[in-house]
């Protein structure tokens, strides 16, 4: 095995002159080694290897370097271990050749048209870019400032990379940019924002554990027909999703367009599905066009504040969902129509969840009498939704007739009809007009059974003639007295209530 310490000793297996190493950069240009290269406990400044073709493994190990280059290499595999980097680029290495970085420290990493890519134990204080994949990539336990994948030179469906990241921190951003992937899958990832744009996904991407302090932005990305879903996981800013497609309504293969040709056509409907479970999220914003609907559900999650969406958008709550804010914009709730067309505007369904959502956010800018009217929506939804009894008596009595505490409208209606009614019937029934009444059309006569009804039911006095002085009267003077009272109270009640408020 072709093992290296020092610089002289890796000229000499180049077949370089032994002088071609006494300085602290090297560069080996289309040398061929017999036998597996590893560089063990070497230092040097600037180290670069372009067109070597080793028989076997290309390994660093325990090496310190400024800046190692590795291009357009032929080897079994690029190990680099235990090693200090200053930079590290490794690029244009065949589709077989895996790149497997362990325990290491760098500055930066750049990996640009290489095989199976693995990082493990990494720790980079500047970015780590690797674009033009053409192999699966996985990254654990690696560290770095910023990180970007980009773009890929694999193409067809039994080429298409994995890419896994777990428990991989970034200060600053993870960006992941015009890649159509066999999966995509996030363990345990803190960063400052994420952003997945023009990313294409085979399987459904999943996340769990994923923490963002500054935000998450989905722009452009294609998911197949199950929901995508992040678990677990917490969004400090804004989570921004645009432009989610479903799969059916992209061309099957990417094609470039050409010059003066028409963009290829969506081949199908579906709507793209994206799952927050048990997660907590800061703001919430999603917009689609009018080629894929989207459906965002929002699973056993706490939302600070809900923003309508655009197009044809819509939020799904489910479980224990909470929501302390919902963006309102200029809508008002005055009546059920109101109500119905914005929350059909903005969720899937009219659901408990979703209408608490919203008359909280009413309450909280004491926008009460909107609050009140949400809250009678709710009550005769649910009593809707209840068995043939308990819905006749829920929204017949509690909601028609009592408003469920919060209309005045409704016990003042019902109380003036039942007054009018009671004044027909001692009208028709003559009671009010005495023997010498008058007849049908006496106005008179009519008068006075009006002012005797208003009289039992406001609870104001009981003169009637003589001869309605009996039992029966009383009982219907006890009924009318208890009835208005009931209406009389609830209607000042709730008026005194919207007053004080």
């Amino acid at each position: 095995m072709g093992t290296v310490r020092t610089l002289e000793a890796l000229a000499r297996v180049a077949d370089l002159e032994s002088s071609a190493g006494r300085d602290r950069d090297l560069t080996l240009r289309q040398s061929d080694i017999d036998e597996p290269l590893v560089m063990d406990s070497l230092t040097a400044g600037r180290l670069a290897l372009h067109r070597v073709n080793v028989a076997g493994a290309l390994t660093v190990r325990s090496c310190v370097v400024e800046e190692l280059i590795v291009d357009h290499c032929t080897a079994d595999a690029v190990l680099v271990s235990n090693s200090r980097i200053g930079r590290l680029i490794i690029r244009n290495t065949p589709r077989n050749t895996g790149v497997d970085v362990s325990e290491s420290t760098l500055e930066s990493l750049d990996v640009h048209s290489c095989g199976p890519t693995r990082f493990e134990g990494v720790r980079v204080s500047d970015s780590v870019q690797i674009a033009a994949m053409r192999g699966p990539v996985q990254l654990r336990r690696l560290r770095a400032a910023t990180l970007a994948l980009r773009s890929q030179a694999a193409v067809g469906r039994q080429r298409r990379p994995e890419v896994s990241l777990e428990s991989v921190n970034v200060s600053e951003i993870i960006t992941l940019d015009d890649l159509w992937l066999a999966s995509l899958s996030l363990d345990e990832v803190d960063v400052s924002a994420l952003l997945l744009r023009r990313v294409r996904v085979d399987a459904p991407f999943r996340g769990t554990g994923v923490r963002c302090r500054d935000g998450l932005r989905i722009n452009g990305m294609v998911v197949p027909g199950e929901a995508s879903a992040l678990l677990d996981s917490e969004v400090r800013g804004p989570v921004e999703v645009r432009g989610l497609r479903h799969e059916a309504t992209v061309p099957a293969q990417r094609r470039p367009v050409e010059a003066g040709a028409a963009p290829a056509t969506a081949t199908g409907t579906g709507t793209a599905e994206l799952v927050f479970r048990s997660s907590v999220i800061s703001s919430l914003t999603a917009s689609a066009d009018d080629v894929s609907p989207v459906v965002v559900e929002l699973a056993d999650t706490a939302v600070r504040a809900l923003a309508v969406p655009s197009g044809p958008a819509r939020f799904r709550l489910a479980g224990t969902t909470s929501v302390q804010e919902v963006d309102l914009g200029d809508v008002v709730f005055r009546n059920d129509e109101q109500v119905t067309g914005f929350m059909d505007r903005v969720f899937t369904r009219v659901s408990p969840g979703a209408l608490e959502a919203v008359r909280s956010t009413l309450t909280r800018r004491r926008r009460m009498s909107e609050g009140d009217q949400l809250y009678y929506f709710t009550r005769q939804r649910e009593a809707a939704e209840r068995p043939l009894l308990r819905r006749l008596v829920g929204r017949a009595l509690f909601g028609g007739v009592l408003g469920w505490g919060v209309r005045a409208r409704n016990p003042a209606r019902t109380l003036g009809i039942a007054m009018l009614s009671t004044a027909t019937l001692l009208h028709l029934s003559g009671a009010a007009r005495g023997p010498q009444g008058g007849g049908l059309l006496d106005v008179v006569a009519a008068g006075r059974a009006l002012v005797l009804a208003c009289a039992l039911w406001l609870n104001v006095g009981m003169g009637a003639p003589s001869e309605l002085k009996t039992h029966a009267w009383t009982a219907l003077a006890v009924c009318c007295a208890g009835g208005g009272l009931l209406f009389t109270t609830l209607t000042v009640g709730i008026v005194i209530r919207k007053l004080v408020r």
